[in-house]
């Protein structure tokens, strides 16, 4: 989290289309990830015998309230997209219309309209898709009123980038228009080659107007254009052998039935063959969408949810990662976040934050548990903050231990610390204070991220906070402090703490940079003392992310020990993979190891994960809680 931040508050035509829209039922229901490669009993990757693909979607627009900012959206179907930055970018030119993206080598680029007159179109470029930079207003040479709608095409056989953009070459500005195409001459995508017309979408004296907003999709061989007649306001489909034509329009006028006024169009390539398109309803500020299979019959258009109302002309990509083989991970099915790892009655479980909720909005705890940290069972909700009366919303980061025949919850809610209890680790856990033990600010910052820890002696102690460590000893009743908290915060920290302890030192580790950034990373520190100081080792991070393999966000973690050996595993979340962010995270495990004089080697985030992992036999570990 950032500092001081709150969590605050993304045949017949008719039979045609019909057959259509049966043959998207599919391919639409598949691309709905979460619900089609998981299932409730077992993580992602334990029972995949072959690659499978993951699937993702990024929605770059403006907004009918601006056209000066640019706001960014994901989505898991192409349709229920949640926010990942409102006004993301602002651009030097003031106006950020038409914005297209793509994903290449690591980074994203936005073309985007830089003015309603002139002979630029603009480039932006990020690492994050939150934050945006300006890269090059890029002037294409051709004596032209006006430049709309850069749109990107990378589909071509040769892999380069083109730009697909909308010139007014006649007298008259805003008339005449025709698409013509750029090639980038290397991958800055700073320096493009002359415009090249697209031949065969061209002004005629009828279509005097010409053609905007043209947006090309291949097929095999065939290049299908999808361009706004702007004289008669529709939108209409053209094919060509090449990129730049010439091309021959199949389908004039009103020819899917969508009706006019429509322009902005894009178009998605979905899992399992279809497509979908995407239309601006400009005159009445509304955004539709429409599916096909083969992109020449087409289901009605439908108002997207959600962002219907909000978004104008934009673009939408599909990102995807391959799971393979073998792959553990992400180790929980679904969306979850900051999981705190136990041992308990011959289990391994864990306690994670429900994600994939606007704000960090999410009210429920769910256990799950394993025989080999690789196989899990969700048990559901294990604390519903429903049943908490000083609290209803934002349940974060449990954190569970076992102290006699009790175990104990502390999680975070209102930005506060509460306590609750049960007499098996799968729940009901009950609220036992009626209060919160840590009050919202009662120390001066965020009162969020507990951890408990259990000395060998049996000593509880608990660590907490956001923009400060804090660290009390509590009592034997576990819910007050025999200590009062202090502040032992070392450099860098965050958020998240957990502590451990291993051959007679005690290791915390935290969280550095905000959950939202890929740059969200583990350190760890050394002290003789559970109540530290901790002396910040060198070396660090000791987690962070791996661009290579798409794996971001790796942060808010917690660790166990296998039962019976000097055997560690370090469990954590990251961005869900591809395209997920803060606020749509998945949980990882991998192995963490320590040389000769205990300093913890360099973790790095894996794919693979770990294998199967079952404690020594017959033993009972007198705390089965590590960290």
């Amino acid at each position: 989290m950032p500092p001081h931040a709150t969590r605050p508050w993304r045949a017949p035509a008719a039979l045609l289309a019909l057959l259509a829209a049966l043959a998207l039922v599919v391919p639409l229901t598949a691309s709905r990830v979460h619900a089609a490669e998981h299932d409730r009993s077992h993580g992602s990757g334990r029972a995949v015998q072959q690659s499978t693909t993951v699937s993702r979607y990024l929605f770059t627009a403006f907004t009918n309230s601006s056209e000066s900012n640019m706001y960014v959206y994901g989505s898991d179907d192409a349709r229920d997209f949640w926010s990942v930055q409102d006004k993301a970018y602002t651009p030097p030119s003031g106006l950020v219309r038409d914005p297209s993206v793509i994903h290449r080598g690591g980074r994203y680029y936005v073309a985007y309209t830089t003015g309603w007159t002139g002979t630029t179109f603009g480039l932006a470029v990020s690492d994050d898709r939150r934050t945006w930079t300006h890269l090059a207003d890029i002037d294409h040479g051709v004596a032209a009123n006006n430049t709309w709608a850069p749109e990107f095409f990378t589909d071509a056989p040769d892999g380069k980038v083109r730009i697909v953009v909308s010139l007014s070459t006649g007298p008259t500005a805003y008339r005449h228009f025709q698409p013509y195409v750029l090639t980038a001459l290397d991958d800055t995508l700073t320096r493009w080659s002359e415009p090249q017309p697209l031949e065969g979408i061209s002004p005629s004296e009828s279509d005097y107007n010409g053609y905007i907003d043209t947006f090309v999709v291949r097929k095999g061989a065939t290049y299908h254009a999808f361009t706004k007649n702007a004289t008669g306001e529709l939108i209409e489909h053209a094919v060509a052998d090449r990129i730049t034509g010439p091309y021959r329009f199949t389908g004039k006028g009103d020819w899917a039935g969508w009706g006019g006024l429509l322009e902005g169009q894009t178009i998605v390539a979905l899992p399992g063959g279809g497509y979908r398109m995407f239309m601006d309803g400009y005159t009445v500020k509304k955004y539709y969408y429409s599916d096909s299979a083969d992109l020449e019959h087409w289901t009605p258009k439908q108002e997207l949810p959600g962002l219907s109302g909000v978004v104008r002309h934009g673009t939408v990509i599909r990102e995807t990662a391959t799971v393979r083989p073998g792959d553990a991970n992400p180790a929980l099915p679904g969306y979850h976040a900051d999981p705190d790892v136990m041992y308990a009655e011959g289990r391994y479980w864990i306690y994670p934050t429900e994600d994939g909720h606007p704000g960090w909005s999410g009210t429920r705890f769910n256990g799950f548990s394993s025989p080999d940290l690789v196989h899990w069972t969700d048990h559901g909700p294990v604390l519903d903050l429903a049943d908490v009366s000083w609290c209803h919303e934002n349940a974060w980061a449990p954190s569970v231990v076992r102290k006699g025949d009790t175990y104990w919850m502390y999680f975070s809610a209102c930005q506060s610390i509460g306590v609750a209890k049960s007499a098996q680790p799968g729940g009901p856990f009950t609220d036992a204070l009626g209060k919160p033990l840590v009050a919202k600010g009662q120390f001066g910052h965020q009162s969020i991220d507990p951890d408990a820890f259990i000395d060998d002696d049996g000593t509880p102690y608990l660590y907490f906070g956001q923009g400060a460590f804090e660290a009390a000893r509590l009592n034997d009743d576990m819910v007050s402090f025999a200590t009062q908290p202090v502040k032992i915060t070392p450099p860098g920290y965050n958020e998240a703490p957990t502590v451990f302890k291993r051959a007679g030192r005690y290791y915390a580790m935290w969280s550095e940079d905000d959950t939202r950034s890929p740059d969200y990373r583990v350190a760890y520190g050394v002290s003789d003392s559970p109540l530290g100081p901790f002396t910040k080792a060198a070396g660090n991070p000791v987690l962070a992310k791996d661009t290579g393999d798409q794996i971001l966000g790796t942060g808010h973690n917690s660790v166990i020990q296998v039962p019976g050996r000097d055997e560690w595993y370090i469990v954590y979340h990251r961005f869900a993979r591809p395209g997920g962010d803060g606020t749509h995270r998945e949980v990882a495990i991998d192995r963490m190891r320590f040389t000769p004089d205990g300093t913890i080697q360099r973790i790095r985030p894996t794919q693979a994960g770990i294998t199967p992992v079952r404690p020594q036999a017959h033993h009972q570990p007198e705390q089965e809680r590590t960290a």
